[in-house]
């Protein structure tokens, strides 16, 4: 797929996704906040790739901080390939890269994503920092 797409670099996760008339603009264009809701099941995928669960009583990611660059425009019925990776981590807190890929870049975003259990900040699980780091190649930050 990597190839198909045009994508560059080593990504953890990657998925098809064919543009939904609900994400474009009055232009036809995908809409800014559109990207941001594309990663949201692979955000959860990843979660649960690393052995963790959702649920109000378990620690799990919320985004604190994002930083989007838009390469240029999509549209309406173009399938394209999202991607995920998690390069970093700290004791409470991990970084996502997304892009998006249509013959090459199109959209890249990076997450700070914070581990929260009852509205505070907590150690990212054992199992999780793990497999992030052994797995997903991220590093100590």
């Amino acid at each position: 797929m990597t190839e198909e797409f045009g994508v560059q670099g080593e990504w953890t996760l990657a998925k098809r996704h064919t543009i939904r008339w609900a994400e474009c603009d009055l232009y036809g264009h995908v809409n800014h906040a559109a990207y941001l809701i594309m990663f949201e099941d692979m955000r959860i995928e990843h979660w649960a790739s690393l052995g963790q669960v959702l649920r109000a009583d378990a620690p799990g990611p919320v985004v604190a901080k994002l930083e989007a660059r838009y390469v240029r425009a999509i549209g309406f019925q173009e399938e394209v390939l999202l991607t995920l990776r998690c390069p970093s981590l700290r004791r409470t807190s991990y970084v996502h890269d997304y892009a998006v890929w249509k013959n090459g870049l199109v959209f890249e975003c990076q997450a700070l994503l914070v581990c929260v259990k009852d509205g505070v900040s907590t150690p990212i699980p054992d199992e999780a920092r793990r497999l992030m780091v052994e797995r997903d190649g991220a590093r100590q930050a």
